[in-house]
């Protein structure tokens, strides 16, 4: 939190806006959040207050309630440091927008050179992205300041050199920011043609984006073959069984596909693609509960492949409103994949349609940084 007061229009907001600084001391941050957004509903305004209602929600868990707090504050009040870093951390850590967060942060050092915080930040960052030689400059630039910094010096040190396991051992050190992992970039997985189209739900003109996903089957493998007549199984490879599954959607004959990867799993368990493409045959057949428990084998079975955790949070989001865990994997899978459009878009959707307006504005203009050219993106965009 912070113990910086903006003055409000009157006395009465200033007043109100203490004792909301006294309610977020305790130890209780839920009840803070409801004491915080009574205090918004009279004083909409108060970016400081939009700040640390996002503190609380990321505290909590709350990734997008917090995304869309810090957003709002940094519109209402812009270069106020304390909501500039907030927005720059919470790009760099949770969204993996490297770039976005070295921006602000850079651009808000021009005005606030001595601030520590906010170079022990960026030293931070620096060091995560490989780039040492700017983290140490950083680092070496808080001692100047704060000779007696702790953080900076054990992190100075370990940027210079291997610290010695006993050391400090005594007092556990606090770091400058949360430790944060790199953004992994991974090559994107090319998507094969659906085997059966599934109406959009109503909605946002980008709605069709989440039954989309539903309906994609990832495989630079499967390809899609003349119809022929059915075949026996007995004595096929998984190979030869996945193939006449192909040919069987593409004939429009969804139940000997289902039956053919049913037959597939059962012989070879660990088949993710096989698992992935059943739920999508069963969620096409309205067998939820069959969908949802092959998209999670799928995804526990190939975790690093994006189409399949795609797959299950459409599935969770659109059609089984488990919200919190589509929301999970999604805010997981941008963090990984920051460029891709389909899970911003998606983010984008729900944050609409929980009315949240300021993070669903972030994710839209984010897909329009990547495809200028993108209308529905436009449409939406304008209509919020």
């Amino acid at each position: 939190m912070n113990s910086f007061v903006v003055p409000a229009a009157s006395y009465e907001a200033q007043n109100a806006y203490r004792r909301l600084q006294l309610t977020m001391e305790k130890d209780d941050p839920r009840m803070a959040i409801l004491e915080i957004r009574t205090f918004l509903k009279m004083y909409p305004d108060l970016a400081l207050a939009c700040n640390d209602l996002g503190v609380l929600y990321a505290q909590t868990g709350e990734k997008l309630l917090a995304l869309a707090c810090y957003e709002k504050a940094n519109r209402l009040q812009p270069a106020t440091p304390v909501i500039v870093k907030n927005l720059a951390e919470f790009y760099f850590v949770e969204l993996g927008w490297t770039d976005d967060a070295i921006l602000m942060l850079t651009e808000l050092l021009k005005s606030h050179p001595d601030d520590t915080d906010l170079l022990a930040l960026l030293g931070t960052i620096s060091g995560k992205i490989g780039r040492e030689q700017e983290a140490r400059t950083f680092f070496r630039r808080v001692l100047e300041l704060e000779p007696g910094n702790r953080d900076a010096s054990v992190a100075l040190r370990q940027l210079e050199g291997a610290i010695p396991a006993a050391e400090f051992s005594a007092q556990p050190v606090r770091p400058a920011a949360p430790p944060v992992p790199p953004p992994v970039q991974a090559a994107p997985v090319q998507p094969v043609a659906p085997p059966a189209a599934t109406a959009a739900p109503a909605g946002s003109p980008l709605d069709d984006i989440l039954a989309r996903l539903r309906s994609t089957i990832a495989t630079a493998e499967a390809v899609v073959r003349p119809a022929s007549p059915a075949q026996p199984t007995a004595g096929m490879s998984a190979e030869q069984r996945y193939r006449e599954a192909q040919t069987a959607v593409a004939n429009g004959d969804a139940d000997r596909a289902v039956t053919l990867l049913e037959q597939l799993v059962a012989e070879t368990p660990v088949s993710p693609l096989a698992h992935n493409d059943l739920g999508i045959l069963y969620t096409n057949a309205g067998r939820l509960d069959l969908a949802v428990n092959h998209h999670e084998l799928a995804v526990r079975q190939a975790p690093d492949n994006p189409l399949f955790a795609k797959n299950l949070a459409a599935l969770y989001y659109s059609l089984c409103g488990r919200t919190d865990e589509a929301i999970a994997i999604y805010t997981r899978l941008v963090k990984e994949y920051p460029t891709d459009v389909e899970v911003l878009t998606a983010l984008a959707i729900i944050s609409n349609n929980n009315n949240l307006k300021e993070q669903a504005r972030v994710f839209i203009s984010r897909v329009l940084d990547f495809e200028p050219w993108n209308a529905d993106a436009r449409q939406f965009l304008a209509e919020l």
